[in-house]
């Protein structure tokens, strides 16, 4: 999970880390924070929905660009991520509605308790959403699949398989269709035949990759150089702040 932190008071900038390091720490959140000091810092490096963070921490009264002007660009340019605002007045609350904040953080005055129920209910809210699921129709039977537990998919004259965490299903489709509904999803095309996780991609070479159930897939040398860029995008969409 990613969380931003934008707040141009760096001492704020750096308890609000902290106390949502701690939190994740006792609730089992795995989690990677990045800093921004600026509402501008944050838009500029938030222009590819790739790096969208799962929950951003935005301070409303900042020097330059307000938070709530940050909040509604953002959720002008497709942003779905929960925004928690950080503020020094309760009298915000319309204006959280207006761009669908989850809630806000009134400085000073949230406990720690109030503040821990806040990250609670993003972090549930965000894996709420992430919770998606695909309706694979096969001979004479339906199965829904959680998308989080698909690891490849595989074609065989037009019979596609697709491989998840307790099994795998044969359906009619063809793996250009496959590709398409769900490279959005982190899925990429590696072969001819294979469309696969990029989460669980461990290891990768001209001409196989490696998936962390051990199973090894074919790369194709058309599909090489966009797997190879992927990867990379999913690497630095990672870094830890």
């Amino acid at each position: 999970m990613i969380i931003a932190i934008c707040d141009d008071n760096e001492r704020e900038l750096e308890q609000c880390k902290r106390q949502l390091v701690q939190l994740a720490s006792i609730h089992q959140v795995n989690a990677v924070f990045s800093l921004y000091h600026k509402g501008e810092e944050l838009l500029l490096c938030l222009q590819d929905p790739k790096k969208y963070p799962d929950i951003i921490y935005l301070d409303m009264s900042m020097s330059g660009m307000q938070g709530d002007k940050v909040a509604g660009k953002l959720r002008g340019q497709g942003y779905m991520g929960e925004i928690i605002f950080s503020t020094v007045s309760k009298d915000f609350y319309t204006t959280a509605f207006d761009v669908r904040a989850l809630h806000y953080v009134v400085k000073g005055e949230t406990t720690a308790e109030k503040f821990e129920d806040i990250f609670i209910r993003a972090v549930k809210s965000v894996q709420e959403k992430q919770t998606e699921y695909i309706m694979c129709k096969g001979v004479g039977e339906f199965r829904k699949i959680e998308i989080k537990k698909i690891h490849y998919f595989g074609v065989t004259k037009r019979i596609v398989t697709v491989y998840y965490n307790n099994g795998q299903f044969h359906f009619n489709s063809t793996i250009g269709k496959v590709e398409l509904r769900f490279k959005d999803y982190g899925f990429v095309r590696v072969h001819k035949s294979y469309v696969a996780a990029i989460s669980h991609i461990r290891n990768i070479s001209f001409k196989e990759i490696t998936l962390d159930t051990g199973v090894v897939l074919p790369v194709g040398r058309y599909y090489y150089a966009g797997l190879k860029r992927e990867m990379e995008i999913y690497s630095e969409a990672g870094t830890v702040v």
